[in-house]
């Protein structure tokens, strides 16, 4: 999972202005659901900006996996939160 983030890392940074990159990850194998790697991207911004604001974002294959990862947000979002809680849409 370590060498797919670095590949996702490099393609996104062709596309974002990037001030730095931090990988954070675990090694434990207590994990309900050890399925991602995650990595915190810092944008460039002008000086002395006060912009305050973050996403979430989960980025996979348009393939079964990818589809297994999508199926397993809404569970875990609806488990979490209750099936009322949260709302899901496509952009896109």
């Amino acid at each position: 999972m370590w060498r797919n983030a670095e590949k996702m890392i490099q393609k996104i940074s062709k596309h974002l202005s990037i001030s730095e990159i931090e990988l954070v990850g675990s090694f434990s194998t207590k994990k309900k659901r050890p399925a991602d790697v995650d990595f915190t991207v810092l944008l460039k911004t002008p000086k002395n900006s006060k912009e305050k604001w973050s996403v979430d974002m989960v980025i996979a294959p348009d393939n079964a996996h990818g589809r297994y990862i999508s199926e397993d947000v809404h569970k875990w979002m609806s488990q979490k939160y209750g099936k009322k809680n949260y709302i899901s849409f496509k952009l896109k």
